[in-house]
């Protein structure tokens, strides 16, 4: 009785609500508007030479109907280093999408009700495509160049400030903005544009943040690289710091090592768990992964650069714990999307298929 005990099945918090296949390549982005009722994705398709860049949105959660269909552009760069980003304004009447068109970067806005576009701002010559964020004022920030510029939508006026990053988050009340920066760390400034603190971690270095959705913490994900050749196995991990005096609450690793890990995360909005992409080598994707690994390393003495599979795992904040491991649609889980009131949870698989999962416990 207890061997059962021991091994018994463990209750799934998360149950599949919507799978669907998405007709072209979906760029690494995925985003549910702020009342969770749409999930807005970049669609890339290639012909004749060209590629097209596509906002689909989806009503949440009959992920399965047809979407609404938003033409960004028709001569988009190709997304090997420059990824198209997206995101909603406070009041999920707009949508605005970063991406490089020509060898320049730029932005749209689009009015969600009916698709029309409300414009387009030429950033500059770039190598990525600016991030785009609305700020709780309804204001859109953009990083480009490694800079953080305010626009104003209703005219496309750019401003720029003197604050570097290459990811930035807001807290819920506009008071603080969090700026990744290109060597790790993490500037905080106040909504006057003022430095307050400057967080950095040795040897471990931070790739995303987010504050909690009352803006009492902020959390962000680092990595850790054990030195081995010929690859350096990698951990995430997250630290977490108390908004009221910036006190270090935590500082957990969250994953064993891995020798590849991909870079993608997503907080629930509680800050009570993240999703992120870990190796699979199960089935028998897996299996094939593992044998081509093995001849490559073992017998051919190279070094083996074919990731292996990966699956969406959830685990929790303060201890790391795993929730659960969702099962996969294809050979990897690529990016993830939290709804804002934590209840789904998106996961876009290889290139081409979303799945939707209802959050009904820990």
């Amino acid at each position: 009785m207890w061997v059962w005990w021991l091994f018994r099945p463990q209750p799934m918090p998360f149950v599949l609500r919507a799978r669907g296949k998405v007709q072209g390549v979906v760029a690494d982005g995925i985003a549910f508007s702020p009342k969770g009722d749409w999930l807005a994705a970049l669609v890339l398709n290639f012909q004749r030479g060209q590629s097209t860049l596509t906002v689909q949105l989806w009503q949440v959660p009959q992920t399965q109907t047809n979407p609404k269909v938003f033409s960004v552009s028709q001569q988009v760069q190709p997304m090997v280093i420059s990824i198209p980003r997206l995101g909603f304004s406070p009041d999920g009447r707009l949508l605005a999408v970063g991406y490089r068109e020509q060898g320049l970067s730029k932005v749209t806005i689009f009015r969600v009700a009916d698709g029309r576009r409300l414009q387009t701002i030429t950033m500059g010559k770039w190598v990525l495509a600016p991030t785009v964020t609305f700020a709780p004022d309804g204001r859109l920030a953009v990083v480009h160049d490694f800079r953080l510029w305010f626009v104003r939508v209703d005219d496309g006026k750019k401003m720029p400030t003197n604050i570097q990053a290459k990811e930035i988050a807001f807290s819920p009340d506009g008071r603080w903005l969090a700026a990744l920066l290109i060597d790790g760390s993490v500037s905080l400034y106040d909504a006057n544009g003022r430095l307050v603190r400057q967080f950095r971690q040795p040897m471990q270095p931070f790739w995303a943040a987010a504050f909690s959705k009352d803006g009492q913490r902020l959390a962000c994900l680092w990595r850790l690289l054990r030195m081995k050749l010929p690859i350096a196995p990698m951990r995430y991990g997250v630290s977490i710091w108390q908004a009221s005096d910036w006190r270090l609450v935590r500082s957990t690793p969250l994953t064993p090592f891995y020798e590849n890990l991909s870079p993608s995360a997503a907080f629930a909005p509680d800050l009570s768990m993240v999703a992120l992409s870990e190796p699979d080598t199960s089935g028998w994707d897996g299996l094939w992964w593992r044998l081509e690994h093995f001849v490559v390393e073992k017998l051919m003495r190279r070094q083996h650069l074919s990731a292996s599979p990966t699956q969406a795992v959830v685990r929790r904040l303060r201890d790391g714990k795993m929730v659960a491991k969702l099962p996969r649609f294809g050979r990897s889980a690529r990016d993830f999307a939290f709804s804002p009131d934590g209840r789904y949870l998106a996961v876009l698989h290889l290139a081409d298929t979303i799945a939707l999962w209802e959050r009904k416990g820990d």
